[in-house]
């Protein structure tokens, strides 16, 4: 199985190599009223994907934190309830206890 995952990546970065090489022709990008730059366009296709990528996770971003604030309050209830069995099962233990008779072993002295 890693030598199919390994070829499938072998030949996405082939693909994308030859993306890269037949895309380097210069382009002229607009970035404001009279205001141009030329850049290669696969720079420019590059530039526009790691925007993108940024824009993706900064989107995420705020689930990403009411998830784990979710998480934490699970997690202290989860807790809190853990320690509530524990004193039950303290409190159950020492109640057994206390309607038990109490055995001693006594040993006589003068007994031989």
């Amino acid at each position: 199985m890693k030598i199919i995952y390994t070829l499938i990546k072998l030949v996405v970065l082939i693909a994308l190599l030859l993306l890269a090489i037949s895309n380097t022709q210069t382009v002229t990008f607009s970035y404001l009223p009279g205001q141009s730059v030329d850049l290669s366009l696969i720079i420019l296709l590059l530039v526009f994907f790691v925007i993108g990528a940024v824009a993706g996770v900064m989107a995420l971003f705020g689930r990403l934190l009411q998830l784990r604030n979710h998480v934490n309050q699970l997690q202290a209830k989860i807790k809190k309830e853990q320690e509530q069995n524990a004193q039950l099962l303290l409190q159950s233990s020492s109640a057994q206890n206390a309607h038990q008779p109490v055995l001693t072993n006594t040993k006589f002295s003068d007994q031989k």
